[in-house]
């Protein structure tokens, strides 16, 4: 059996069989109507080009498989959005004879695919192929019409099979399976992704799910998107499964409250590989966790409530005057894991309920449980917390020390610092008095006149508005120490060297 008689052989076997399996393959598709293929005309014929356009009744993608023998190559336009088409085909030889085909595949990959057309460029053939490829063509004329091929017969496709299995050279026969394999590449529709994926997102996972439009492989590419060059995917997960229309894959190990960029691929059993276009998605953030609800106060007329929380997150806090019925709120929006939150404006003598709500940096919220007090007298002191001291010495002719205590109280309060030199006792104590009475939660003291090189002692005083005094424990403070210039160094020096130099400064 000649070679020329083996490919011809193989191609006729693929347009008779192989063209109605694929067709077979698109029609798994929820949507089975194809594409009707109308007008089919040949426009703007040169010796090396022509421009072929037809019109679908759906919006589909453009395909047109075209050779000198009925074994067709194929040029695509692949996305499914017109209705009428035009493709162009350039390099062609001049006075050749080429058969050609329409394919429209709307989005779902139903394809629509025209009956088979004949045509010759203009022109003077350059090869003797040529010249057969015309003798061929007899009802092809200059004025470019084109005439309707006959399809391959069962007869045909029968004598084909027969012959191909008269061939016992291995060889010969994985010659042709692999021109087999490469022709179907060829005129098979790409490996179409239908629709974008869809994602469902978790704190640290992802399932990813997309439809193709024939059994095929799975694979997720994903990479954070925060420094993502749009091409070089980080990360990669693949299904272990069978191949199959229906897709889904669940990504691990993802950072929460991360964006993510990522694409899917397919790939079917003839090696034709299907991908997406690149996507986001962002996982959500760590839910909050409330732990060590308390309440740290109650007062005539308001509560002071503190709690802790396991990612940063704001804070909201709903309460309920269980005597009226009314309900009200006090929140903050600023992130933290630990919590304090006062409530004022309250009624003596009444029972609360409250709710904390802890929402993190993703709108994730988590409820407490209900926590409960009643308002009473206030008998408690206010609490003294976070006494720090900062000593800063300004050089010159005559030094000067700048000391800054401050400190903070856990409900307003009318505080006074006391101090003395010294850690003896022996000093007689100051007390920094104050021009106005105010009550605050943070305070701040600014001493001006302390010595270089000196220890103080002091402590703090502090009232609240219904009169519960508390003092702290006593704080000791250093000042810095001048620093010496040069001359009292080298006269220093000189003091200790020779004992008359300490009467140059008498």
């Amino acid at each position: 059996m000649s070679g020329i008689f083996k490919f011809k052989v193989v191609y006729l076997l693929l347009i008779a069989l192989l063209v109605p399996a694929v067709s077979f393959v698109f029609a798994q598709s929820p949507n089975t109507t194809a594409p009707e293929i109308s007008n089919v005309q040949i426009e703007e014929v040169t010796d090396d080009s022509m421009t072929i356009t037809w019109e679908t009744d759906l919006n589909a993608d453009s395909a047109i498989n075209f050779g000198l023998q009925p074994n067709l190559g194929v040029v695509r336009v692949p996305v499914p959005d017109r209705k009428t088409h035009s493709i162009t085909l350039d390099t062609l030889e001049p006075g050749q004879v080429y058969y050609f085909r329409v394919i429209s595949a709307d989005e779902d990959g139903n394809q629509g695919i025209s009956a088979d057309y004949k045509v010759q460029t203009s022109g003077t053939p350059t090869s003797d192929a040529g010249e057969d490829a015309k003798g061929e063509g007899e009802a092809v004329s200059d004025e470019t019409t084109i005439t309707v091929s006959s399809p391959t017969t069962p007869e045909e496709v029968k004598d084909i099979i027969e012959q191909i299995n008269e061939i016992t050279d291995p060889k010969q026969l994985e010659e042709i399976l692999k021109e087999i394999i490469s022709t179907i590449q060829g005129i098979t529709e790409d490996l179409t992704i239908v629709g974008p994926p869809t994602v469902i997102p978790e704190t640290t996972t992802a399932v990813v799910k997309w439809t193709t439009d024939r059994e095929s492989s799975s694979e997720v590419l994903f990479s954070p998107k925060k420094g993502f060059d749009g091409s070089n995917y980080a990360f990669s997960q693949k299904s272990t499964g069978a191949n199959t229309t229906d897709h889904e894959i669940k990504l691990i190990g993802l950072t929460p409250f991360t964006e993510y960029s990522f694409k899917v691929r397919s790939v079917d059993g003839l090696n034709i590989v299907g991908e997406s276009l690149n996507f986001n998605f962002q996982t959500k953030a760590s839910a909050p966790d409330i732990k060590n609800l308390r309440v740290v106060k109650v007062e005539e007329n308001a509560a002071t409530l503190a709690w802790d929380t396991t990612v940063p997150a704001k804070a909201l806090i709903e309460y309920q005057d269980q005597t009226t019925g009314a309900q009200n709120s006090v929140g903050r929006p600023t992130l933290a894991t630990s919590h304090q939150m006062r409530l004022a404006d309250l009624t003596l003598g009444t029972r609360y309920v409250a709710f904390v709500i802890s929402e993190n940096s993703g709108g994730d919220r988590v409820r407490s449980q209900p926590i409960q007090f009643i308002t009473v007298r206030d008998i408690a002191p206010p609490i003294i917390a976070n006494v720090t001291n900062e000593s800063t010495l300004f050089p010159g002719s005559e030094s000067r020390i700048q000391t800054i205590v401050e400190w903070v109280t856990d409900e307003p309060a009318a505080c006074l610092m006391t101090y003395r030199e010294g850690v003896a006792g022996g000093a007689d104590p100051t007390i920094r008095e104050k021009e106005k009475v105010e009550y605050n939660t943070r305070h701040v003291e600014v001493i001006v006149d302390f010595a270089p090189a000196t220890v103080y002692q002091f402590w703090l005083n502090c009232d609240d508005q219904a009169g519960n005094k508390v003092q702290s424990e006593n704080f000791v403070l250093f000042t810095p120490i001048q620093e010496k210039n040069i001359i009292d160094l080298i006269l220093e020096n000189f003091q200790s060297t020779f004992g008359w130099v300490k009467n140059i400064g008498g």
